[in-house]
């Protein structure tokens, strides 16, 4: 499984319903399994819901600043 706190697995599940559900089995792979690749595609896709729901006039609101701690601890997962 990746290794997130289960708080940013939470979110990252429902970054994936909304924006990409087909890549909610990306979620059960091995540790091992991922690579930078999948850690960028997870990441645009966090990205992706920040830019639609993470800001209100032109600030992040509380979802996005999650959103932003969440793209921050994917980019430590393999930088």
């Amino acid at each position: 499984m990746i290794p997130l706190k289960k708080e940013s697995v939470r979110l990252l599940k429902k970054c994936l319903k909304r924006q990409n559900p087909d890549l909610l089995h990306v979620l059960e792979k091995n540790e091992n399994d991922f690579n930078e690749e999948i850690y960028n595609n997870l990441r645009e896709i966090v990205c992706s819901e920040l830019l639609e729901n993470g800001f209100r006039n032109e600030q992040p609101n509380e979802y996005g600043i999650e959103l932003e701690n969440l793209i921050d601890e994917l980019g430590r997962l393999f930088m």
